[in-house]
């Protein structure tokens, strides 16, 4: 530590890097300490009779703190089978064959980065602020294998609904749903034919609103899913992760809005306890772009705030049949279609008089219609006007992890795949190194100290005991 203040000149800020660039180096050297020894502990506590010990091998893993450097035991298996196969204990035990030699601190802040900005800013953010140096590609690298890992999940969720073997924990009587697609640049070498885009399907369900402030609300146990396959196949996603949720036996009703896509519509006509709405703000768009003046528009809404949808196709057909200009007739026409395909969502679920359930504790009704905005923050932040382009793998796996963000489930669904259990005896050794009342604490003329023999004197001295031997003599 001394020779860190040789220097003569030495600003706060060269000195904060050069104690933090020497606490990653100490961290190190204690993660390698530990990874071995799980290492044999994990050899002692094996199957020798189905494990053969053939050695060790040199391996790198990234952290936090920086590249840690260790050797961890090769084992054969004795079995029957007559190719021979080998494993690394430590490498499965610790999940480094999910996500890769990367801790799931850095899987973590990756992750998290990689949801606002770019590959490359995303890379020198990690550098910057950790004692880790990333690129552009290492970053890509993760980000692919997290969206595999967690579109396996997903897929894994889906073959548990159709066997009706998923059953949620949370209950709620009400499920408010929402749906919407939104179009991605491809790059080149996908485009199909004149093609130059793919659309990312995406559903959000929640269980009412929340207040938070004056005037403020947000959705509450907000869960957002996307996908890119046919409807069809993403209903099924959807509603695995419902099931993965709720208890949807104590499902009374569901409310779904959107903006009456076709595809959309996929996704709930299985379901006879929904109440389908057309989004108000796609209504009054649709009605506005008719440009056919303020009267038009005045009792158009009018009769639709009276929850009258027959009289209101009745007076756009009427007006349709007294207009001689084509291209008033082709836009009257388009509105007229478009509210008569969707005219049993055209009235709000709240002016239906409905016998609504009782919601959640805390929670309340609401008008719908936030599926843009959750769009926004999953998709189009990130993913579009940036002149981006992308592979349709390479940004529905980038996407999922957005999805898992805006929900709120990203910290734990990264726990659910690099989750390893400690052995109890290490657990309680770095306990006792790490707890802070495990230090002195003494009054007056202050602690002198125990004489007591160097660490590691009498025991074997691999290069981390060395450079620790170092520090303590303060070389």
């Amino acid at each position: 530590m001394n020779n860190i203040l040789h220097e003569n000149e030495m600003n706060f800020k060269s000195l904060e890097k050069k104690i933090f660039k020497f606490a990653c180096k100490y961290a190190c050297d204690m993660t390698k300490e530990f990874l071995q020894e799980l290492d044999r502990h994990l050899m002692r506590t094996r199957y020798k009779s189905k494990l053969r010990h053939k050695g060790h091998r040199k391996t790198c893993i990234k952290t936090l703190m920086g590249e840690v450097e260790y050797s961890r035991a090769v084992y054969e298996v004795l079995d029957d089978n007559p190719e021979r196969k080998f494993v690394y204990l430590l490498d499965e035990y610790m999940g480094f064959d999910n996500i890769g030699f990367i801790s799931s601190n850095l899987v973590e802040k990756i992750a998290e980065g990689i949801c606002d900005t770019s590959y490359a800013s995303t890379a020198k953010n990690i550098t910057d602020l950790t004692g880790q140096s990333i690129s552009r590609q290492g970053v890509w690298n993760v980000v692919q294998k997290l969206g595999t890992k967690i579109e396996e999940q997903e897929n894994g969720y889906i073959e548990l609904n159709k066997k009706t073997k998923l059953y949620g924990e949370r209950g709620t009587k009400v499920l408010f749903e929402e749906a919407d697609g939104v179009f991605v640049n491809m790059q080149k070498r996908y485009f199909k034919g004149k093609e130059k885009k793919r659309e990312i399907k995406l559903a959000i369900f929640h269980e009412g609103w929340q207040q938070t402030g004056k005037d403020r609300y947000e959705l509450a146990e907000k869960t957002v899913v996307c996908g890119m396959e046919t409807s069809k196949e993403f209903t099924k996603r959807k509603e695995a992760m419902i099931a993965k949720k709720y208890n949807t036996d104590e499902i009374e009703m569901r409310v779904f809005n959107s903006d009456g896509g076709s595809w959309i519509k996929t996704l709930y006509a299985y379901n006879d306890s929904v109440e389908a709405q057309l989004d108000q703000f796609h209504l009054k768009k649709a009605i506005k772009e008719c440009r056919m003046g303020k009267g038009f528009e005045t009792a158009v809404f009018s009769l639709l705030n009276d929850s009258k949808k027959e009289e209101t196709l009745e007076y756009i057909e009427a007006v349709l049949n007294s207009v001689d200009d084509d291209k008033q007739i082709e836009k009257i026409s388009k509105l007229y279609s478009y509210l008569k395909n969707n005219k049993q969502g055209l009235i709000p679920y709240q002016k239906r008089g409905l016998k609504l359930p009782d919601l959640n504790d805390g929670l309340m009704y609401r008008g719908m219609g936030s599926c843009e905005h959750n769009v926004y923050l999953t998709v189009s932040k990130r993913m579009k006007h940036r002149s981006a382009a992308w592979s349709p793998e390479g940004s529905l796996k980038l996407c999922k992890i957005i999805c898992l963000k805006v929900s709120k489930t990203l910290k734990t669904t990264l726990e659910t795949i690099s989750t390893f259990e400690m052995p109890e005896r290490m657990t309680e050794e770095i306990k006792s190194v790490l707890s802070a009342g495990k230090i002195p604490q003494t009054v007056g003329k202050g602690y002198e100290g125990r004489l007591c023999a160097m660490p590691y004197a009498n025991a074997a001295l691999t290069q981390s005991r060395k450079s620790l031997i170092n520090w303590l003599k303060g070389r």
